[in-house]
C-alpha cells in the first residue's frame, strides 16, 4: 500500500507534469488526451522530457564562443540521469525514470530522442542522417507514448516513427522562419546547399523568401512519403492510432500554403481534425 506522503509526491508529479507539457508543447499535449487513460500521465511526462531535449539545442547566445557545447552538456546531463538513475531532485527526470523502471517505455527510445538532438547540434551532413535524426527524435517520441500506451508490436510501431516524422516535418513548414531566427539548424547541409545556405550563414544572416520555399517545398514531399508508408498496411489500433495522431497536424501544415511569419495558434478546425482521425480510424 503506498504511504500517504508518496502518494502526494506521485500526485504531484502528476500535475507538475501535466502543466509542463500543456504549455511545452500544446500540439502532443492535445492529441496525448486520446491515448488510452492509463497511458496519459507517462506521455505528459515524455512531452516535458522532449522539451528539455528541443530547448538544448536552441542556440545560445555565445554560440560564436562556445559553439554547440552548451547544447551538448545540457543533453549529456539528461543522459547521464538515464543511465545513472539519479534524478538529481528534477521532476521531468524523476517521471522519466519511473517510466523507465516500470518497463513501461524502453531505454534505447529514449537514448536515440537525446542522440537524435545531439546530432542536430553537431550538424547533420545529409538527407539520410536527417531523416535519421528526424524519425529518432520526432517518431521517437510518438513511438515512446505507443510504448507507454502498450502497444509492442514492431511493424505498428514503426508506422507510429512515421507519424511521428510526418508531424516534425509538418512544425517545420509551419515555423521555418522562425527555428532558423532563432539559431536551430535542423536541416542538413545537402539541403541547404540546394537552396544555396549554409549553417554558419543562417546563423549571421536571413533565409530569403524563396529560399523558405525551396525547403519547405522539399520538406513537404519527405513528410508526404511517410505520411504513405505510415498509411501502408491498414488501419492501427486504436492505441497505436493514438500516438500517431500528431501527423493529422503535421499533414494540415504541410498542407497550408499561406504561412504568416508568425502562425497563429491552432484553431478549431486543428482539434475538429484530430478528433475526425480517431473517429475514422486513420490518420
Amino acid at each position: 500500500m503506498t504511504a500517504p506522503r508518496d502518494a502526494s509526491h506521485v500526485a504531484h508529479d502528476g500535475v507538475s507534469m501535466l502543466h509542463a507539457a500543456r504549455a511545452a508543447d500544446p500540439d502532443r499535449f492535445f492529441c496525448a488526451l486520446f491515448l488510452p487513460a492509463a497511458a496519459r500521465a507517462a506521455a505528459m511526462a515524455l512531452i516535458a522530457f522532449n522539451h528539455e531535449c528541443v530547448r538544448a539545442v536552441a542556440t545560445p547566445a555565445s554560440w560564436a564562443v562556445a559553439g554547440p557545447m552548451a547544447g551538448l552538456i545540457r543533453l549529456q546531463w539528461w543522459r547521464d540521469v538515464v543511465e545513472s538513475g539519479n534524478a538529481q531532485r528534477h521532476d521531468t527526470a524523476r517521471a522519466l525514470l519511473g517510466l523507465l523502471a516500470a518497463g513501461r517505455v524502453r531505454r534505447d527510445t529514449i537514448e536515440a530522442i537525446i542522440t537524435a538532438r545531439e546530432n542536430e547540434l553537431d550538424g547533420l551532413p545529409d538527407r539520410e542522417d536527417w531523416r535519421a535524426a528526424m524519425l529518432a527524435g520526432a517518431g521517437g517520441l510518438q513511438v515512446a507514448m505507443a510504448e507507454a500506451a502498450g502497444v509492442e508490436d514492431g511493424l505498428m510501431l514503426e508506422r507510429v516513427r512515421l507519424c511521428g516524422g510526418v508531424y516534425g516535418v509538418g512544425a517545420l513548414v509551419r515555423y521555418l522562419p522562425a527555428v532558423l531566427a532563432a539559431g536551430r539548424c535542423p536541416l542538413p547541409d545537402d539541403m541547404l546547399a540546394d537552396a544555396n545556405l549554409t549553417r554558419d550563414g543562417l546563423r549571421t544572416g536571413h533565409a530569403g523568401p524563396d529560399q523558405i520555399a525551396a525547403l519547405r517545398g522539399e520538406l513537404r514531399q519527405q513528410g508526404q512519403a511517410w505520411l504513405a508508408q505510415a498509411r501502408a498496411g491498414g488501419r492501427l489500433p486504436r492505441p497505436a492510432l493514438a500516438a500517431g495522431l500528431p501527423a493529422v497536424l503535421g499533414l494540415r501544415d504541410m498542407k497550408a500554403r499561406a504561412l504568416p511569419a508568425s502562425p497563429p495558434p491552432r484553431g478549431v478546425g486543428d482539434r475538429l481534425a484530430v478528433m475526425a482521425a480517431m473517429v475514422r480510424g486513420r490518420v
